[in-house]
């Protein structure tokens, strides 16, 4: 487990915001039960898949990630991890490639944050 220390309010998140077909939700997260290498990459701390059914036309489904600071995402995204992870989404053979309608990404420093007490009253 990632060990924080107090330099690390500068993490790095990354949000892939996926529209998905509606009903279809379930295709789209079992893609990601496993990781394929990036929770051995550098720098990774975490990786969280949200979803939102509240729409009535589409669902929506967030992969968040959480990065040490914008390199160590950075090298993710150009490592040979990063393609093996998204070879069928770029070679057109996904299965969950026709229920995704369209994705925007998004990256944020975590400029404030605050943890739960360790001191319990």
């Amino acid at each position: 487990m990632y060990e924080f220390a107090e330099e690390d309010i500068s993490m790095w998140i990354v949000m892939n915001k996926l529209d998905v077909e509606k009903g279809k939700v379930d295709a789209v997260k079992a893609r990601f039960q496993t990781t394929k290498g990036i929770e051995l990459m550098d720098g990774f701390i975490r990786m969280q898949v949200l979803t939102d059914t509240s729409d009535e036309t589409k669902d929506q489904v967030v992969i968040m990630t959480t990065w040490r600071d914008a390199a160590s995402f950075e090298n993710w995204r150009d490592s040979g991890a990063y393609k093996h992870a998204h070879k069928k989404r770029d070679d057109g053979t996904s299965e969950v490639k026709p229920v995704v309608l369209g994705n925007t990404v998004t990256q944020y420093e975590v400029a404030i944050e605050h943890m739960a007490s360790t001191n319990h009253v």
